[in-house]
């Protein structure tokens, strides 16, 4: 199949598509040489029919209606052959608009709904989100995943499990497809089984494509490799602070006037949450405990707490985490997955914590943070930025790990933003690495 891109049974039919309509045999020859190149050696899969025809065909033909021509050839051979799913796929209305229409952000847009109904595209998952156009490592296990779940189809996993049962909603079709999409992303290896899992495989490739995106975000994740990789693993020193504050709101507190905690609660949750070392010497108002402060404002910032009619009260979601759950959340939401100079100051702060250095060393911190904005195209006010410009991009991000006890303690530093010698913990160190972790996983780059 990889040879010449043809088999006997391809050439047969081809020989006879020349003997009455030689254009359609060359226009099915072309939609055939396309699609044995974006197909495993085994032959065409659903996955990389419509790879080849959504995504690939778009780019390569000359024009649309060139485009659309080849596909109707190749549904005419592939239905020849007795790909009968695959030859409905080639004709249908659907690749006819996804190969019409222009613009690349609506296209994107319909792209991703296609492959969504198409029910064998890799969903994003709390373990991964895929790239728009996966390239390398990332799109061998795309079609890996894709083959896994076109042979689930066949085989009924995603039907009612009682004969005559009720179809499956969109939304327990969408968790199966999840649940089999993270089991090929865990359990299977690579070549021989010898490599490492999928995901961790996929991590690697990450690192790699980020690496590329410029030389000092390449020197930034030098030697993070095994850190990244661990860090697959929870640590819970952060998440029992977080749930013993929690502990402490309860079922919800009423804030003051001027919306604050009320200042007998700010006293029990600094000698609840905090150890002794991390007290302040005094405690009145939660304004002047920055730390509780601190902590508090990040629980609402991810969603944990909110307000409501003058109280503080946990969302629903809060009441029914797991201590794992919790753990996702913090490492998930703390940065998140944009693309932004502050995330981009915050990758800066996690990486140099990781490798031990002193963030609150604010001068190297903020030039290794200009440099990288500098060389990734950012600018501050029309100018490049300079590291007076860099250095406040990264300030809330240490004042809430210094809240969470990410860094070595020193006695009675009550202040989470007044950080003098802040050099991480084993605990922050992984923390920080996961937090990493997640943010290569599932951010989605643009093209340099």
């Amino acid at each position: 199949m990889k040879g010449s891109g043809m088999d006997d049974a391809v050439w047969a039919a081809l020989s006879y598509f020349d003997s009455v309509d030689p254009a359609l045999a060359a226009d099915a020859r072309l939609g055939w040489d396309g699609l044995v190149e974006v197909s495993p050696r085994a032959g065409p899969t659903q996955h990389s029919v419509q790879t080849y025809l959504w995504v690939h065909l778009r780019h390569v033909a000359e024009g649309p209606d060139r485009a659309v021509d080849i596909a109707r050839a190749l549904g005419e051979l592939l239905e020849r052959l007795g790909r009968v799913g695959y030859a409905e796929i080639a004709r249908s209305a659907v690749t006819a608009e996804l190969l019409r229409i222009p613009d690349d952000a609506a296209w994107l847009q319909h792209y991703r709904a296609a492959t969504e109904e198409s029910g064998i595209g890799a969903v994003d998952t709390e373990l991964v989100t895929w790239q728009d156009a996966p390239t390398g490592v990332e799109r061998a296990i795309v079609e890996k995943i894709g083959e896994t779940l076109e042979v689930a189809t066949i085989a009924g996993e995603f039907e009612p499990s009682k004969p005559g049962g009720r179809p499956l909603g969109v939304n327990a079709q969408a968790m199966r497809r999840r649940g089999v999409t993270d089991a090929v992303l865990t359990s299977d290896r690579g070549r021989d089984d010898s490599e490492a899992v999928l995901l961790e495989q996929l991590l690697d490739h990450r690192i790699l494509l980020w690496s590329g995106y410029s030389s000092p975000r390449a020197e930034l994740y030098l030697g993070l490799r095994e850190a990244l990789h661990e860090a697959v693993n929870p640590v819970y020193g952060c998440v029992r602070r977080l749930e013993s504050f929690i502990g402490c709101i309860g079922d919800g507190v009423t804030l003051t006037d001027a919306g604050y905690l009320p200042d007998e609660l700010v006293a029990s949750i600094a000698n609840t949450v905090f150890p002794p070392a991390e007290r302040p010497s005094y405690v009145g108002r939660e304004l002047d405990a920055e730390k509780i402060l601190t902590v508090r404002r990040l629980l609402m910032r991810v969603r944990l707490l909110r307000r409501s009619a003058g109280r503080l009260v946990p969302t629903t979601r809060t009441r029914q985490l797991s201590s794992d759950g919790l753990w996702r959340v913090l490492t998930g939401s703390i940065v998140g997955t944009e693309y932004h100079p502050d995330t981009i100051a915050a990758e800066v702060v996690l990486a140099r914590m990781i490798v031990g250095h002193d963030v609150a060393d604010v001068e190297s911190t903020a030039d290794d943070l200009a440099r990288l904005l500098r060389a990734e195209g950012w600018t501050h006010a029309g100018e490049e930025p300079a590291p007076e410009h860099a250095e406040p991009l990264a300030r809330t991000l240490v004042a809430e790990l210094s809240a969470l006890g990410a860094f070595e303690s020193e006695p009675n530093r009550a202040s989470a933003t007044e950080v003098s010698g802040a050099v991480a913990t084993e605990e922050g160190k992984r923390l920080a690495a996961a937090v990493l972790r997640h943010r290569l996983l599932h951010t989605r780059y643009p093209s340099v």
